[in-house]
């Protein structure tokens, strides 16, 4: 099964990158965009995982104490930093410290289960659209240089509890389900 863990938005949250989406698309069609009602905001893929260990999965996340705290949107960006755009995604701040603690307890239970570490360091984002394999290198240039004037309100959430989710990639893109 293909794995992560993330947390799940609010309405408002959908609803705000919704309209974000919609402003990009004025300015570039090189880009598939994510479907709001799929955007969540990882804390660890964990990839092609053994079935057995979905629910000892859910099991240990379901006990992870989770503590109030508020994250909101922030600035637009894109990964790479430099070179060929591959991602656009929308920032994180507010309690990046409870956001890092709770990421630290994922990443706890994962290993303890005998899954491999992120080798990556946390970027907490939430991707809003991936270059498409057509796209001209013009193209991506030019809708990296309009991020910085499209800006997300400061739309704030409190995230639950983190969730397991199967991603099934479709010719029409993933689809996810949330197993806890």
């Amino acid at each position: 099964m293909r794995l992560f863990i993330a947390l799940d938005l609010s309405v408002e949250v959908r609803r705000e990158l919704r309209d974000v989406q919609l402003r990009l698309s004025e300015h570039s069609r090189a880009v598939r965009w994510s479907d709001p009602m799929g955007m969540h905001l990882t804390l660890q893929f964990l990839g092609e995982t053994p079935a057995s260990l979905a629910q000892p999965l859910v099991t240990a996340l379901n006990a992870i104490e989770t503590p109030p705290f508020t994250l909101h949107l922030d600035r637009l960006g894109c990964f790479p930093a430099t070179g060929s755009l591959r991602v656009v995604w929308v920032g994180i701040r507010g309690d990046l410290t409870g956001l890092t603690s709770l990421y630290q307890a994922v990443t706890t239970v994962t290993q303890e289960l005998g899954l491999p570490a992120d080798s990556r360091p946390f970027t907490p984002h939430i991707t809003l659209a991936r270059a498409r394999p057509a796209a001209t290198p013009a193209e991506l240039r030019a809708l990296r240089l309009v991020l910085p004037a499209v800006n997300p309100k400061p739309v704030s959430w409190q995230p639950q509890r983190p969730i397991l989710f199967r991603s099934q990639l479709t010719s029409r893109g993933a689809i996810y389900t949330a197993l806890n």
